[in-house]
């Protein structure tokens, strides 16, 4: 099987992407390299699917939609090698895409592909950059996003800047680490990296733990996966650093992670109190908190486990009251969709509201453990308002014994503004997450 099938073979599974590829991988020899092919392939295909259907269509004498579903994702792969990759010869994305047509397919499909795939070689149709009277549809179609995401990315940010984060959602994420202080210094860590082949960067957030990586292409991964086992590393964007960073757990308190899922960011909390105060990690899902409390066994902070409904009333087993609430609402996910190849087109134009109606339920009840004095830090992953400042504002309207805290701008952070009580970062510009933030403390 060749990286091209493996690409295919996985797109027409359907479902999580990321999961069919892992599939098809266990049914296919393939070396390292057609993996990360393999996989830029079928991700790209997805991310790009509005504007390579309309580009193939372009090329097409009969309906998209009416042909062969094989057909299909092999003239979309073809089509994203011809338009988004240069480094593939347009001579090898048609004829390997027209021989692959006709050996899982047949002859009458690799005619099609053939004659599609040559024509859309030599015309290279792509949709031009849209201008703001353009409006949604254009700016959806050219960054290949739902109308309905494309307009809200216009209403919160400006069409400019939604233009900027069209772009750079169809392009690779920012990678980030996590180094456990409590175990190495960063400058270990990085050293460790560099002379494993990692080309190593500073974040734009001001996270001491925080290490970009820029490059990994021809790097000895065993050092790095070493450290990703013992919990010296933990792969976490830095957008996700920012929220324990800004949380600023100290050594000695009592800490509530809401929605802890696997503790990812529990782990940022632990190494932060060096190994005195008490976690407590709430989540309804019994197999996250299974992996998160095996993880924790490296943790340098004990943890204690609570699964409970975040949106009912719960008890934290025994402790009255906590220092500090983290919580890392259930959200739309708007802020994240260049993490997954497939999320935009799973995404409804009701969901912000719905995740609205939750995110008011669960801060309600954590905010209820927190110590007169205490602290709250609510952070979605969505760039919709009413999941993030409407969701804060009518909080404080209820309870006016909560105020907000005036959270600072990093002088680096050129993705991140000022949103009502809170910093929303835009997604997309410079490989970044979009994340909303909003610090919150309880009166004396």
């Amino acid at each position: 099987m060749t990286a091209r099938e493996a690409a295919v073979r996985a797109l027409m599974l359907g479902g999580d992407s990321a999961a069919a590829l892992d599939r098809v991988f266990g049914r296919a020899a393939l070396d390292g390299r057609d993996r990360a092919f393999a996989t830029e392939l079928a991700h790209g295909t997805l991310k790009r699917k509005r504007t390579l259907i309309w580009a193939v269509q372009s090329c097409l004498n009969k309906p998209f939609d009416k042909l062969d579903t094989l057909l299909q994702w092999v003239l979309l792969t073809g089509a994203y090698q011809l338009l988004y990759l240069e480094r593939v010869p347009a001579h090898a994305a048609v004829d390997e895409s027209v021989a692959l047509a006709r050996r899982i397919g047949h002859a009458g499909l690799g005619g099609t592909a053939n004659a599609v795939l040559r024509r859309l070689s030599r015309e290279h149709p792509q949709p031009p950059q849209p201008k703001p009277s353009d409006g949604a549809p254009a700016l959806g179609l050219y960054a290949s996003l739902p109308d309905w995401i494309a307009q809200s990315y216009i209403d919160r940010f400006g069409f400019a800047e939604a233009l900027r984060i069209g772009d750079g959602l169809n392009l690779a994420p920012r990678r980030a680490l996590r180094a456990d202080l409590s175990k190495w210094t960063d400058s270990q860590a990085r050293h460790m990296l560099e002379t494993a082949g990692f080309e190593t960067a500073y974040g734009n957030l001001g996270i001491p733990e925080c290490i970009v990586i820029e490059d990994a292409a021809h790097a000895d991964r065993r050092p790095f996966d070493a450290a990703i086992a013992d919990g010296r590393l933990t792969v976490q964007s830095e957008e996700s650093q920012f929220a324990v960073h800004l949380l600023a757990p100290a050594p000695g308190e009592t800490v509530l992670d809401v929605c802890a899922g696997r503790g990812v960011k529990t782990g940022g909390i632990a190494a932060r109190m060096g190994g005195e105060g008490q976690i407590i990690a709430l989540d309804d899902d019994a197999k996250k908190l299974a992996t998160l409390a095996q993880s924790a066994a490296r943790f340098a902070t004990p943890v204690a486990v609570v699964c409970a409904d975040a949106r009912a009333p719960y008890e934290l087993g025994g402790v009255n009251s906590v220092d500090a609430a983290l919580v890392d609402a259930p959200c739309s996910g708007l802020g994240i969709l260049g993490r997954r190849a497939d999320a935009r087109w799973r995404k409804q134009p009701g969901d912000p509201a719905r995740f609205g109606r939750v995110q008011a339920d669960v801060v309600e009840r954590a905010a209820a453990h927190v110590r007169p004095g205490g602290r709250l830090l609510y952070v979605t992953c969505s760039t919709a308002r009413v999941e993030d400042e409407d969701v804060i504002e009518r909080f404080l309207t209820q309870h006016p014994a909560w105020r907000p805290r005036l959270l600072e701008v990093p002088s680096s952070a050129s993705a991140m503004t000022r949103a009502g009580n809170g910093l929303l970062s835009a997604p997309g510009i410079g490989g970044a997450d979009g994340f909303f933030y909003a610090m919150l403390e309880r009166a004396s």
